[in-house]
């Protein structure tokens, strides 16, 4: 994989056209007109995060991402316990996801027209499709990926084009920030909210063994991930809001799920919003892929170590994929979403929870592997690498997701839509999935030094 091909990947988890379609609507609630503003102040954060992640890669060559990351800055324990929230946080986010997608199929079938069948069967053979391509090689992935992502992302540049060529409600001018959002605090909900259109970045060092020489790649397609996503949705949220004016607002409000594809049709065309429909079942359907190529790659990292079973750590003979640990994944996925496909009838509610729950806790990984980075160059004075990206650059990070924890843990109804005791139960495991790999790593320790050894890839 080169770099546009990382880069792709972690365009194809952060779902762009899905994300400005449903996130940016939410975004704009909490902050209004200062909505770009918010999108800026977390790309600042992912900078930082993504420049300190950057320089230790050059250091830590080990594949594995934020398992081996956290492992080289805070010992072993913290690692298994960073890298078993990965896999917690991602089967959440890539089950949620197939509701998702089932539900976005099943709006565009009868929409054109077509029977109206339960959204759980499109959830199957969505299910079904991505385990086969997730069984056959990254590089058909990568393919997959880019075609998707080209389309949907010119889709919104159309958009964006278009407002700024016709003028909005008011004009072409961004409305000004209201001042209340800043003194409120609802500022810093917007970004919690912002950061989530991150999730999935460090899949460029997931892929490390993957790539084309990783010393060049990797950090390459880490600092354009964020800018290209963090500039992207920055720019489409800000032509959404010039689209309607002053009453973006209360547009966000009262109809969040229709508002960029009606404003697409407005100013572009209405075969435009039949279009949207169709790319944003694409957008789903490439994220699917690119969350089973990140979650296979964690397991097959632990079973190349020996603290998951060894059979996960194989490649396949022909197509070098992880395909046994690709195929446990299919089968988890399936363990997990079954007990709701037939006990709901709203899946995007299904999905708003999961896929909460799960973004929780990638928040609190983001946090561990900025501590990490700091550790590690503190531990490792004689590297000879800018204080700017050693030091200071890790300390905006963890500054920047210590307030994003502070805001979601306080806010954990918002992000999971489960309030009382089941929300205190959700802050209880995400930390309670941490607490179990440092004690598993306990246990290697003692009975299986040979394994505690290898943790976090540490013996290649």
């Amino acid at each position: 994989m080169g770099t546009a091909a990382l880069v792709f990947t972690v365009l194809a988890v952060a779902a762009p056209l899905a994300s400005v379609n449903g996130l940016g609507p939410i975004v704009i609630g909490f902050a209004g007109t200062s909505a770009p503003t918010a999108f800026l102040i977390a790309t600042g954060v992912l900078l930082a995060f993504a420049a300190g992640l950057a320089t230790m890669s050059r250091y830590v060559p080990n594949p594995g991402a934020f398992y081996a990351y956290v492992t080289s800055g805070l010992g072993r324990p913290a690692g298994l316990g960073g890298a078993f929230l990965a896999v917690f946080a991602y089967w959440l986010m890539t089950t949620a996801s197939y509701a998702y997608l089932g539900s976005a199929t099943n709006q565009l079938i009868t929409g054109f027209g077509g029977p109206e069948i339960p959204w759980y069967w499109y959830q199957i053979a969505g299910w079904a499709l991505v385990g086969v391509i997730g069984y056959l090689n990254v590089e058909l992935s990568a393919k997959v990926l880019t075609v998707v992502m080209v389309l949907e992302v010119l889709i919104v540049i159309i958009f964006d084009a278009a407002v700024a060529i016709r003028g909005g409600t008011e004009g072409s001018a961004l409305p000004l920030p209201r001042t209340e959002v800043f003194s409120s605090g609802s500022i810093g909900i917007a970004v919690l909210f912002c950061v989530l259109c991150f999730i999935g970045f460090e899949s460029t060092a997931i892929f490390r063994e993957e790539a084309k020489d990783p010393e060049k790649t990797v950090p390459r397609a880490m600092y354009l991930s964020v800018l290209l996503i963090g500039v992207f949705y920055a720019v489409s949220v800000a032509f959404t809001i010039i689209a309607y004016g002053d009453q973006a607002d209360s547009v966000a409000a009262d109809n969040a799920a229709g508002m960029f594809g009606e404003a697409l049709g407005t100013y572009v065309a209405p075969v435009f919003m039949d279009i949207c429909a169709i790319l944003l079942v694409n957008s789903v359907f490439a994220s699917q892929i690119a969350l089973q190529n990140m979650l296979s790659r964690y397991l097959y990292s632990l079973g190349n170590d020996g603290v998951l079973p060894r059979a996960l750590g194989k490649a396949h003979a022909t197509h070098r994929s992880p395909y046994r640990a690709s195929l446990v994944v299919t089968a988890m996925v399936a363990v997990l979403a079954l007990p709701f496909m037939f006990t709901t009838d709203d899946p995007m509610a299904l999905y708003g929870k999961m896929v909460g729950v799960g973004t929780y806790a990638i928040t609190v990984l983001m946090l561990l592997a900025s501590v990490a980075v700091l550790v590690y160059f503190r531990r490792n004075p004689h590297h000879q690498a800018s204080p700017l990206k050693t030091t200071v650059a890790p300390v905006i990070a963890i500054l920047g997701f210590s307030a994003v924890v502070y805001l979601a843990t306080t806010n954990i109804d918002l992000i999971s839509g489960v309030t009382g005791g089941l929300a205190v139960a959700v802050v209880t495991l995400t930390f309670a999935t941490v607490v179990a790999g440092v004690v598993l790593a306990s246990v290697y320790r003692a009975k299986r030094p040979e394994v505690y050894r290898r943790i976090g890839r540490q013996e290649l």
